[in-house]
């Protein structure tokens, strides 16, 4: 008789917060999101053109929508590695893997540079803040900063250097959404309290 290999015991794998449709469903929003308002941005470039005192501001350039394109790409290929959650989320102290804050921010630098990245960063960025960590919502911020300035000083066409009442803006709207992301996260963790 041969002896059978002691078995080990089989346990089930921790369940995602979010689960796997819930990350597409937000992918294809970023990316539908994405390609209608790059097409329609790059669109409105070529046929109406912007101009003062007769002067025309922009020409239309393959290479700008070339850079729109390949940053909107690494955004949503990043997408689903921001918006990763981990079953130990449920406890306070633990706020997530560090690869989703990695991911988060690379697509948070930038969603404020490419039109098509935008949804994707604005998804992410509802994501990270929801974790209602400071050490993770301060770099999201910080990094939608840099996403503004580096739109600003490279590729606004509008004055040279930076103008800063659409940096305010754009910083209203990243607080707008970290706003969004923390009652998202307020309600999902008391919901989970609940259910202990």
């Amino acid at each position: 008789m041969t002896e059978q290999p002691p078995t080990t015991p089989q346990t089930t794998p921790p369940t995602s917060v979010r689960s796997p449709t819930r990350t597409r469903t937000l992918w294809w929003i970023a990316a539908i999101g994405g390609l209608v308002l790059s097409g329609t941005y790059h669109f409105a470039e070529l046929f109406v053109p912007a101009s003062i005192d007769g002067i025309r501001l922009s020409e239309p350039s393959i290479i700008i929508i070339f850079v729109d394109v390949c940053l909107g790409v690494l955004a949503l290929a990043l997408l689903p590695a921001a918006l990763t959650h981990d079953p130990m989320e449920a406890q306070e102290a633990y706020v997530g893997p560090p690869s989703a804050l990695v991911a988060g921010l690379v697509v948070l630098s930038v969603w404020l540079v490419s039109v098509m990245a935008a949804p994707a960063g604005a998804i992410a960025l509802i994501s990270i803040s929801s974790r209602l960590s400071a050490g993770w919502t301060i770099p999201a911020v910080l990094s939608s900063l840099l996403s503004i300035i580096v739109y600003e000083l490279t590729l606004s066409t509008e004055v040279p250097g930076i103008k800063w009442s659409t940096v305010l803006i754009a910083m209203a709207v990243t607080l707008a959404l970290v706003g969004v992301g923390s009652l998202r996260g307020a309600r999902t963790r008391r919901q989970a309290r609940r259910e202990r």
